[in-house]
């Protein structure tokens, strides 16, 4: 019989022919199905059957289907008279005690692991898990994530029947706590973890470390961007209602105040302003806006402040130097209010600390002996100097720090006709115009609208974080967490579900606020940053120009926050 090569041998029956002595089959290596009734392995060359899906048919000359002459079983695999059918092993189910075989025994081992072994550096969107040899299942045990160098302080548990995720050969783990830069973890796989699909093979087990990479401070901006004040290249129309970032990783401060600059810090000690410069406000010698961050003279920088054209700026050997409109004196170098600088000046002194603040024409700055000092108008007693004094003819007010009564002030916010304080006994003063019960006395207009101007408590002693929220309204935290606001509310911006004033401070749900900032924003404990109030230029950064009442979260763990309640800036790590 000369060569065959088919998928399907049969008769034109559709039955399985009886192949003589003597027949030669090839090419059939790759048929679905091989049926003949009589296979006579003496003399039949039958190659290239091995992948037949389907072996039908008697492997001697007579009988019922079974091993018969010349059928050898060996290291090699199959062997019909010289028949080589290697490969047996592969199939799906393979019958008998298996005792005589051998390669067929299955170990679990790592291919990969993610991070790898010891790795330094790693990125925080690196995924954690091992890629093994064979498929696995869910065995018994938790892997176990824990810092190294704190006593082993465990972080997570892992269950793997329910924390871990299989995947045919991979598993994979997500941490629900953000892991912290620069630090060194130890990952602990146990024993019996996870199994072949069987269950009756377990991996052994593995420990190792890897390391973190550094975490680098983001500065990001959102809010109008009416004179550049974002930073980020258009102006006017291009308000952000989500976080946009600034080129650069070594920030290091931010400063708050009112107006359109904004003002930061690098941990260099460069000093660089971005936004409005009408007035020479961002002290780079000009009056032209910029859009982008520019560096003002010098590397000793470490606090700012700002007010509506004017600056006022820290250096690490405690001077204050000062630059912008004079507006009401309140540069503080006894000149009159027509008077501007667009480079830095100094004002007099070298005991100034970073408790500062400024607002429409009034700075207030704390000494390291523990006074107050303040200069700028005074029309409605808001330089809490006990008097008030008549803008007209000239629109002076006091062009010379004046010091407050009392040696233990500890924080100021400025808020421009009115203003907060708090001392180191944990109280909280309050001063100015009370036209909307901003000054948190349980009274509205008292006196008649003109103002109060000396420094008078509101009620507690454990006030720890203050600030005014935006217009006429105030905010303040407590020793405990708890987060109060009062005055005006016309915007929501008291954050209590309402547009309803008060007089006296009112609590806000939470007892995890850390800390108050300036335009209706403040900080948990967690490092989540809460905003509320107006929103018509995106400025609660929640990607919406819709104004709430309650406060709302920016995405993100922010660490420092400034700006003002238009435009806002914040720095998280990356």
């Amino acid at each position: 019989m000369s060569d065959v090569s088919v998928d399907i041998i049969k008769n034109r029956s559709g039955e399985a022919p009886d192949l003589p002595s003597g027949a030669n089959l090839s090419g059939v290596s790759t048929a679905a199905t091989l049926q003949v009734t009589n296979l006579n392995p003496t003399h039949i060359n039958a190659s290239g059957v091995t992948t037949a899906t389907t072996f039908s048919g008697s492997l001697k000359s007579t009988g019922t289907p079974t091993l018969g002459l010349g059928v050898t079983i060996n290291s090699s695999g199959l062997n019909i008279s010289g028949v080589a059918t290697a490969g047996i092993v592969s199939a799906t189910t393979l019958f008998g005690d298996g005792s005589n075989l051998t390669g067929v025994a299955m170990s679990i081992a790592p291919i990969s692991y993610t991070p790898l072994v010891n790795a330094g550096d790693i990125e925080f969107d690196v995924g954690i898990g091992i890629t093994f040899t064979e498929r696995i299942i869910a065995g018994t045990g938790n892997v176990t994530l824990r810092l190294v160098g704190a006593a082993g302080t465990v972080v997570e548990n892992f269950g793997v029947g329910s924390s871990v995720t299989i995947n045919n050969n991979q598993i994979s783990i997500t941490p629900t706590a953000n892991l912290e830069g620069n630090t060194v973890y130890h990952l602990s796989y146990p024993s019996g973890a996870f199994t072949n699909t069987g269950g009756d093979v377990s991996y052994v087990g593995t420990a190792y470390t890897f390391d973190t990479r550094n975490l680098q401070p983001g500065m990001f901006t959102w809010g109008s961007n009416t004179r550049g004040e974002l930073g980020v290249p258009s102006v006017g129309t291009a308000d952000r209602s989500s976080p946009i970032q600034i080129p650069g990783t070594t920030w290091s401060k931010v400063a708050a105040g009112s107006g359109y600059p904004n003002f930061m810090i690098k941990t260099d000690g460069t000093l660089w302003a971005v936004g409005e410069n009408e007035y020479g406000g961002l002290g780079n010698n000009s009056t032209v806006l910029q859009s982008s961050p520019i560096q003002i003279p010098g590397t000793t920088w470490s606090h700012v402040t700002y007010g509506r054209g004017n600056t006022y700026a820290l250096k690490t050997n405690g001077t204050l130097w000062v630059w912008g409109s004079n507006s009401g004196g309140c540069l503080g170098l006894n000149q009159t209010a027509t008077t501007k600088y667009s480079s830095p000046v100094q004002l007099p002194g070298t005991t100034w600390t970073n408790k500062m603040s400024a607002q429409n024409g009034n700075f207030f700055g704390i000494k390291t002996d523990g006074t107050m000092w303040a200069c700028g108008y005074n029309n409605q007693g808001q330089l809490g100097l006990n008097n008030q004094q008549d803008l007209t003819p000239s629109y002076n007010g006091v062009s010379s720090p004046t010091q407050l009564p009392g040696t233990t002030w500890d924080l100021i916010s400025a808020a421009g006709s009115w203003n907060i304080a708090r001392k180191t006994d944990g109280t909280m003063w309050t001063w100015g115009q009370n036209e909307f019960g901003q000054l948190g006395q349980n009274a509205v207009g008292s006196p008649a609208n003109t103002g109060i101007s000396s420094p008078v408590q509101v009620p507690g002693t454990t006030w720890s974080s203050i600030s005014y929220s935006y217009g006429s309204s105030g905010l303040a935290i407590k020793t405990d967490g708890t987060l109060w606001t009062w005055g005006q509310n016309n915007q929501g911006q008291l954050g209590h579900n309402n547009v309803v004033q008060y007089s006296s401070p009112v609590q806000i749900p939470g007892t995890t606020w850390s800390k108050a900032y300036t335009g209706s924003k403040a900080l948990k404990t967690d490092s989540t940053l809460w905003t509320w109030g107006r929103n018509q230029n995106g400025q609660l950064g929640v990607n919406d120009r819709t104004d709430r009442s309650s406060p709302v979260q920016v995405p993100g763990a922010w660490t420092a926050v400034g700006g003002d309640s238009d435009s806002h800036i914040a720095l998280k790590n990356v």
